[in-house]
């Protein structure tokens, strides 16, 4: 029987949990296969890992000491499904869940086309009425993409076993999907979106400041350019630099200069991620 472990992060998520975990458990009745649920609580002070324990006794539940990041805690799960014999896993953001239906459609891509490494649903808002906003901007009918964020992807473990986990010193946060994806293609396998499956990855609760948009856009995005695999890295480099003033420009702040600084002294660890994602 194909094993599926689910995995899913938590920090603080009891407005999403309920929808999120019980998305999972219908499909393990009629499906042809059995997903089980892996839950790594980062230290929430919200009563999630204990919604978790009660609500959903099956899963294995992780209550961390300490927010580890969302890479860590991820890599984790990589490595409980690599110990315990499972072949595929899904990635499941806590603020996401999935239709019915929609895990066996993708497990049944995934066998049928095993050069895809990550297999993502459709990903809609709540409600199914329009796409999630950042899938829409990845997302434009073609099954193949560059990338795609992983709120929702079905990855094989043979996968992980030739990509490597997600890396955590320069993306403990955000960017480790988008730096995977660019491993991925190096490696010669795909990222795609499976049609027949929907998802919902629900972004309404989210409010973010200026600078922390500057810090995901222009910090985290120089730092997935500079690492991947496929370009040179004074290309990537001086694509930088360049990217650093337009920045700068477009949001009216010194901020990107400052993250270039930070970004400057990191190249030793971005030279040796790059070394890492070649040799793998």
């Amino acid at each position: 029987m194909t094993r599926v472990l689910v995995i899913i992060v938590s920090y603080n998520g009891m407005p999403w949990l309920e929808r999120c975990l019980g998305s999972v458990y219908p499909g393990a009745k009629t499906c042809h296969f059995a997903p089980d649920l892996y839950v790594w609580d980062n230290d929430s002070t919200d009563g999630s890992a204990d919604y978790v324990a009660k609500h959903f006794p099956g899963a294995h539940l992780v209550r961390s000491a300490e927010n580890v990041g969302f890479a860590k805690a991820n890599n984790m799960g990589f490595q409980y499904a690599l110990d315990h014999g499972y072949d595929y896993v899904y990635l499941l953001n806590q603020d996401a869940w999935l239709a019915p239906g929609a895990l066996e459609t993708l497990v049944a891509a995934a066998q049928a086309h095993p050069d895809y490494a990550v297999l993502s649903p459709l990903q809609y808002q709540d409600g199914y009425q329009a796409f999630d906003s950042q899938f829409a901007k990845l997302y434009h009918g073609s099954v193949e993409v560059k990338r795609i964020m992983a709120a929702h992807w079905l990855v094989p473990v043979g996968a992980l076993k030739t990509v490597g986990p997600f890396e955590e010193e320069l993306f403990p946060l955000y960017g480790q999907d988008d730096d995977w994806c660019n491993r991925v293609r190096y490696q010669g396998l795909k990222v795609g979106v499976v049609p027949g499956a929907k998802a919902v990855h629900d972004r309404a609760l989210r409010q973010e400041t200026k600078e922390k948009v500057i810090r995901r856009n222009y910090y985290t995005g120089s730092l997935i350019r500079l690492c991947d695999p496929n370009r040179p890295l004074w290309e990537r480099f001086l694509f930088v630099c360049l990217f650093t003033l337009v920045k700068s420009v477009k949001y009216g702040s010194l901020l990107p200069f400052k993250y270039f600084r930070q970004i400057c002294a990191q190249l030793p660890a971005v030279r040796r991620h790059r070394d890492f994602s070649i040799r793998c």
